[in-house]
């Protein structure tokens, strides 16, 4: 993916994912969301990239989830339908999760890296860095680059503006791709289960990037109308 176009036109004109894509198992979201695009609009201006790590939380079982203990009101938006974003904050940072499932099932995908191909500049000045490497990898660097916080908690993605995902062109994605499956970063409960996806070999995943298994991206269940 290295040679991806950084046309702010073939951005605009990428198909939005529909509420559809997301209206699926939380692990069949995470898996499927890879090489998919990351997109927010910034003063006229379209930032973001492809990405390349996220995390499943799943709606049962799974005391990571921060909706475990039930409904609260800095979890509400992850108990609503899918397609919304699930904004928290943690030290200081932001993270952006996708809501997935049937209205009421409170499980989300945390973005847990993209790789950075449109306005880079701008999300080099966000994050008051100096280079590309390490950018965007990781949730809190993703949301400061594309200056996400609080405000867009509940944002309904699948709206196509200020904050929005979508598919990769055709012909820029690639025809197989291989997916590295391991335990989540960071969390204290659940460290066992295998709920983060990454593209294998991208430079732009956070650490570590050591895989328990890997899926061939051709094998994973697919959806016809995701848009």
């Amino acid at each position: 993916m290295s040679a991806l176009s950084r046309s702010e036109d073939m951005a605009r004109c990428a198909a939005v994912l529909g509420r559809r894509f997301y209206d699926d198992d939380v692990r069949n979201v995470a898996a499927r969301i890879l090489c998919k695009l990351l997109l927010r609009e910034i003063d006229g201006s379209i930032c973001g990239g492809v990405i390349v790590e996220a995390e499943a939380y799943l709606a049962v079982g799974d005391p990571a989830n921060h909706a475990y203990r039930g409904l609260t009101e800095r979890n509400r938006s992850m108990f609503g339908s899918p397609g919304h974003a699930y904004v928290y904050r943690i030290h200081q940072q932001h993270c952006l999760n996708v809501v997935t499932e049937p209205e009421g099932i409170p499980s989300a995908v945390l973005i847990r890296a993209i790789q950075p191909i449109w306005g880079v500049e701008i999300m080099l000045a966000n994050r008051k860095g100096k280079g590309i490497v390490g950018l965007t990898d990781g949730p809190g660097k993703v949301c400061q680059a594309l200056k996400i916080d609080l405000r867009y908690d509940g944002w309904d993605l699948t709206l196509g503006k200020e904050l929005w995902l979508a598919e990769l062109p055709s012909e820029l994605k690639p025809p197989e791709f291989e997916i590295a499956i391991s335990e989540r970063v960071g969390v204290t409960a659940a460290k066992e289960m295998l709920l983060r996806f990454f593209i294998f070999g991208n430079e732009f995943v956070s650490k570590p990037r050591h895989a328990r298994k890997l899926v061939r991206s051709t094998d994973l269940p697919s959806r016809h109308d995701d848009t």
